[in-house]
């Protein structure tokens, strides 16, 4: 990628500017590859190689945002300011959305229904599969698929060897943490935040990708706000570390800075109405554990299995959906001598419901969160699972579990998408209602959440809204 300083940015008129530089930016770019468009990826972080992340720990020490709390628990965010944003500290898990997941109103009646189906976006979910060398399988029950994945999936652990053979909600977790392909295969060290070895797929050890002569970046400057004239929007507003403000000029603008930052922009800019900002959310996480009566373990990856049988059903008119996540590394050991590896560690993700209290406000043209908590939705699912744990695993006993998770690092929400302007904030093809030329790109747009990580299909509806500029 053709790296270059702000007066060469503003020397000239761009076809389209990208407004960061993760998931959601690279693969709406992917689509814009060999169509002799120029293209300005706007990063406000630095360029860092993988060498320079691990001799810093630069994943270890997130960015904060500003928030008001008044849930009266812990609540953090996962925000990242480099090129390959959350790509360098994601864990690599790519579950896909269930049918269901896009149709929760007309479903169970809560929520909302996408105004855009499983079955559009499954195409381009495989394609974002083959990118990314996602190892997976055995899933074919529960997800409609048209292609095989990449690579077959990691080694399960002991305990999911039973799983897997007694009953089929277990399968392996589908990831894009190489068994195959490319790139050295994971070390299942569960480091996976800043993987040691580079196994795991990131916009940076996957730039061949998404290269094209004609894309262009800018780092070191944050996207301000979004000027418009006649109903267009004609650029961004960057500043520098200098605190000077410059404006770049598009001929298409696409906000992929995060909910957070996406809201924020569009806040400072006064455009998307009143709806922009509200209903940020993410999924609520808490761990279990469990003794078992053999030793666990030995799996080849961080995350090898995932639990369905929580996910999908008349029950999610009253409770949400629940992912069951299977961990090997790190893993849980048990005290008692003998028994060292003895231990289940499961996780229980469950979906949650936006809410418009909480919400982006802009104090002195800043952001700030006010988070008033989860769901009571949310919550229901996590204690449905809870009493429905001891009857998916038989041959586990003394189950324990752990505090609500204060993050589960999958921002959601603030600029939904919908069919009519009255019901959200960015049409079916996550342009603004009122400014064509400007989209909203990743989970920023998604109407509700899933249990499953969102990445995957934030990643596979910017490549379909690519394939359609």
């Amino acid at each position: 990628m053709n790296r270059i300083d702000l007066a060469q940015a503003k020397g000239r008129k761009w076809d389209v500017i990208l407004v960061g530089t993760s998931f959601a930016a690279m693969f709406f770019a992917h689509a814009l590859r060999d169509r002799d468009i120029d293209v300005l990826f706007v990063e406000r972080g630095p360029y860092m190689d993988h060498g320079t992340q691990l001799a810093g720990r630069q994943s270890d020490v997130p960015p904060q945002m500003v928030q008001t709390n008044s849930s009266g628990q812990q609540k953090d965010w996962a925000l990242r300011y480099q090129f390959g944003g959350c790509s360098n500290c994601w864990w690599g898990n790519t579950p896909r959305l269930h049918p269901s997941d896009f149709a929760l109103r007309s479903r169970y009646g809560v929520g909302a229904d996408w105004p855009i189906s499983y079955d559009t976006l499954e195409p381009w979910l495989c394609k974002v599969e083959e990118i990314m060398q996602v190892a997976g399988g055995g899933n074919n029950a529960i997800f409609p698929r048209s292609r095989p994945y990449p690579y077959p999936a990691h080694t399960p652990t002991r305990a999911e060897r039973r799983l897997f053979e007694s009953d089929k909600s277990w399968t392996p977790m589908p990831t894009a943490r190489a068994n195959g392909g490319d790139r050295g295969t994971c070390c299942a060290s569960g480091a996976c935040h800043l993987c040691p070895v580079d196994a795991k797929f990131t916009i940076l050890n996957g730039q061949a990708d998404f290269e094209d002569p004609r894309f262009y970046l800018l780092t070191g400057a944050e996207c301000r706000a979004i000027p418009t004239a006649a109903g267009l929007a004609t650029g961004i507003v960057v500043r520098t570390v200098s605190e000077v403000e410059t404006e770049l000029r598009s001929s298409f603008v696409g906000l992929a800075a995060n909910p957070m930052g996406s809201s924020t922009i569009l806040l400072r800019s006064g455009l998307g109405g009143e709806r922009v900002g509200q209903g940020i959310h993410e999924q609520l996480g808490q761990f279990a554990w469990a003794d078992i009566p053999f030793d666990n373990y030995y799996g080849g990856t961080s995350i090898t299995g995932v639990g369905y049988a929580l996910y999908d059903g008349s029950f999610r008119s009253e409770a949400a959906s629940v992912l069951i996540e299977s961990w090997n590394a790190p893993p849980s050991l048990r005290l008692e001598p003998g028994k060292w590896l003895q231990r289940l560690k499961l996780k229980f993700v469950a979906e949650d419901l936006p809410q418009t209290s909480n919400r982006i406000v802009l104090e002195n043209d800043e952001p700030r969160l006010m988070w008033g908590g989860h769901s009571a939705y949310a919550f229901a699912g996590l204690a449905r699972a809870r009493s429905r744990v001891a009857d998916l695993v038989s041959f586990a006993d003394n189950f324990s579990f752990g505090g609500f998770e204060p993050t589960e690092a999958h921002i959601i929400g603030g600029t939904p998408m919908a069919e009519r302007r009255d019901d959200g904030v960015v049409d079916p093809e996550c342009r603004l209602f009122d400014v064509p030329n400007l989209a909203c790109l990743g989970a920023s747009t998604f109407p509700t959440s899933s249990a499953a990580n969102p990445t995957l299909t934030l990643s596979a509806l910017s490549m379909f809204l690519g394939s359609r500029l």
